[in-house]
């Protein structure tokens, strides 16, 4: 199957296209194309996020007593400096750096997925997941960053924006519990967890239903160690 059917195919026609995949697990372009969609992503929302970090820092009592006044001025005057005039260099290093992260942390989840549907099955191998996993991924960084960006650009903002059930809930803080777990919660995390559950019918040879019970364990896994680590991260700040 070309790229053009199986680019079209992850949101038309899932179990056909992840069964092809299954038989010959092509993943380059895939991987190519998520790179690109990533780094343009993180490019369109660095001047948004500059801002964001800089008004969290510049509300933060915690850091200022942590760091001392001195050196807590030092990062401030910095990032205000950043939100202000974010240069064309800076933001194609961030935008590398965060294009680089996504598909590590595709890898890493290929993996870990990998070991979670071991129990289930001896058929399978890392790198038909992985083909599927990044093409299951053109939800989430097409569609999903697509919608991300919009929204940040509107509300020059990209620590308000939530494309999970925190979107229903405005007036929740970015920064409270309830907003992250909420926000986590993502309708295109959703999308891209169902369809990968064809994946795995077809890599495993596990019929579907015990193949979207494993997909969504996994996602709800990640999604607890990321509401941890959320909720950890801004207790710090």
């Amino acid at each position: 199957m070309n790229f053009g059917p199986r680019l079209i195919g992850v949101f038309t026609n899932p179990r056909e296209t992840f069964s092809s995949l299954a038989e010959k697990p092509v993943w380059v372009d895939a991987l190519i194309l998520v790179l690109v969609a990533s780094f343009a992503f993180n490019f369109l929302i660095a001047p948004y996020s500059a801002r964001d970090s800089y008004e969290m820092l510049q509300g933060s009592t915690k850091l200022k007593q942590q760091w001392g006044e001195e050196r807590f001025n030092t990062m401030l005057e910095q990032a205000r400096k950043k939100a202000e005039n974010l240069t064309t260099p800076d933001r194609i290093l961030q935008s590398l750096l965060g294009s680089a992260s996504v598909i590590i942390i595709l890898m890493l989840q290929t993996l870990l997925l990998l070991v979670l549907t071991k129990f289930f099955s001896t058929q399978g191998s890392y790198v038909q997941l992985l083909s599927a996993m990044l093409h299951a991924s053109f939800i989430n960084v097409l569609l999903g960053n697509g919608l991300r960006a919009f929204l940040a650009s509107s509300k020059q903002s990209i620590f308000k924006v939530s494309t999970g059930l925190a979107a229903f809930f405005p007036h929740l803080e970015p920064t409270s519990s309830a907003y992250l777990i909420l926000t986590n919660i993502d309708i295109f995390q959703l999308w891209m967890f169902g369809v990968l559950g064809y994946a795995l019918s077809a890599i495993f040879k596990l019929d579907l239903k015990k193949s979207l019970f494993i997909s969504y364990l996994f996602w709800l896994l990640k999604t607890i160690v990321n509401i941890g680590l959320g909720i950890f991260s801004f207790s710090r700040i």
